[in-house]
């Protein structure tokens, strides 16, 4: 019985991927999920509470190992940015954040379907905001790290906007590489190169005279 259980209950998530790349979550029927599983909505029942509890068993394990992922690694930006030696953090500007990206790019990569629905597909879902939510843990850290810089930095200043504008360039091109590349190995070897290149640039642009406006 739990083997039978465990097969409706699988067989029920693969429909509702399906159904949820094709439609988005809005949109997604639970009668058609259930027609492509084969079961009655008596037995999508007995597993899922309603669409978003089937949604969230999609994606909310991959969604939230990759916060903690994130929140691990800002735990260790923050034990680097807090040394009064502006050379560690130099180092890790200039090359020091290749293990976080092939970190990031395996586990995007390992739940491919799951992202993929909550990147294009989760519109009207209580995950709509994912990419706003991963923006505002990564600024928090991009904000402090920014400051540690400018006091060391006599006359200058953090450029908010530029910081915060620059935050969305690097989210955006995970996203961007994620969605347009399906081979890991090609997602990973451009990705290093891409935030090499954004980090360099982070730095360069990060901070501004306390005379400009």
């Amino acid at each position: 019985m739990l083997g039978e259980d465990k097969n409706t209950r699988e067989q029920l998530l693969e429909s509702a991927k399906a159904e949820f790349a094709e439609k988005g979550y809005t949109k997604a029927s639970l009668r058609k999920i259930c027609a492509g599983a084969g079961v009655t909505t008596g037995a999508l029942y007995f597993f899922f509470k309603d669409k978003e509890d089937l949604f969230t068993a999609i994606v909310g394990q991959p969604f939230d190992e990759l916060k903690k992922i994130m929140i691990q690694h800002f735990a260790d930006e923050r034990d680097i940015l807090r040394s009064p030696d502006m050379s560690e953090m130099k180092k890790h500007i200039d090359g020091g954040h290749d293990e976080i990206v092939d970190v990031l790019i395996h586990h995007l990569y390992s739940n491919y379907d799951a992202f993929m629905l909550l990147l294009t597909k989760s519109q009207g879902s209580k995950y709509e905001g994912c990419v706003d939510e991963m923006v505002e843990m990564t600024d928090s850290i991009y904000s402090e790290m920014a400051e540690n810089i400018a006091k060391h930095m006599p006359g200058s200043r953090v450029n908010k906007y530029i910081r915060h504008w620059l935050t969305h360039m690097i989210i955006d091109a995970f996203i961007h590489l994620f969605t347009h590349e399906r081979d890991e190995q090609k997602a990973l070897a451009n990705m290093r190169k891409i935030l090499d290149f954004l980090v360099k640039g982070w730095v360069d642009m990060i901070l501004i005279s306390d005379d400009e406006k």
